[in-house]
């Protein structure tokens, strides 16, 4: 089986420079026996998720797609809200799988986004205060259940922790195969190539503990464009994100690269 984990697609930025990442590269994409959308699909997603299907839908059944959500997939949305997300799939045939594993043959995939717990560099305390104001997540991101107002640091620490235990509980399980995770956010900072600022906490985690207790033999993540691969114990970890259309000169080299048969 051929497989795709595409984080980072960015649809609507694609769309509105009038650019397309799956040009010349159509037949291949079609070919895919099964793609992973892992987060960043596009930005307001109860208007542009649909959009973003609809175009790839003209080049791949979306009952061979899944998709979990990124942090742009609750820009001018509610971070409580995955109830509505999984139903936009749904109606496109699209399977929702936020905390859940993907089967394909001697292979599964455990999918979460993950977030970040904020204690990478100078601490959790100080990371909050400083990424609440450096990141678009704190502005365009709301929450339902607190009267629609701004996300807060701690409301993406406790999703971390709930993501968090459902790997480790899932991890743990038996099973006669390969184990490779996906998420949105980085497990580990050593991927880390670009932020400066302080803002590492926003991206990864130090997950390395994790890892080398249950040694999945990859794991896949997005979010930081421009992470490198490398490899932790045992474990490959690969950026399997697109990015921005003004920072990818060629999308579709760089999309085949990442396609595996398992």
């Amino acid at each position: 089986m051929r497989v795709l984990v595409l984080s980072d697609l960015h649809d609507d930025f694609w769309f509105e420079r009038n650019r397309n990442p799956f040009e010349g590269i159509e037949q291949s994409i079609a070919e895919l026996d099964h793609l992973l959308l892992a987060g960043d699909v596009s930005n307001k997603p109860k208007v542009r998720w649909k959009y973003a299907f609809e175009r790839l839908s003209h080049i791949l059944p979306l009952d061979r797609v899944s998709v979990l959500p990124g942090n742009h997939d609750f820009y001018d949305f509610r971070f409580d809200g995955e109830d509505r997300l999984e139903e936009i799939a749904a109606s496109f045939g699209v399977a929702y799988v936020q905390k859940k594993q993907i089967i394909l043959n001697e292979t599964r995939i455990l999918c979460a986004t993950l977030w970040t717990d904020f204690e990478l560099g100078l601490g959790s305390e100080i990371n909050k205060r400083l990424i609440a104001t450096k990141m678009n997540d704190y502005k365009k991101i709301r929450v339902a259940s607190r009267g629609c107002g701004k996300l807060w640091p701690t409301d993406v620490v406790a999703r971390h922790r709930d993501h968090l235990n459902w790997l480790n509980e899932t991890l743990g399980q038996p099973f006669n195969g390969k184990t490779c995770v996906a998420t949105h956010h980085a497990p580990y900072q050593g991927v880390l190539q670009r932020y400066s600022e302080g803002l590492d906490a926003a991206y990864a985690s130090d997950l390395s503990k994790l890892i080398n207790t249950h040694n999945p033999d990859s794991w896949f993540f997005g979010h930081s464009h421009d992470a490198r691969d490398l490899t932790l114990g045992k474990t490959n970890l690969r950026d399997v994100s697109l990015g921005y259309p003004d920072d990818v000169f060629d999308p579709g080299s760089r999309i085949e690269s990442l396609i595996f048969e398992v």
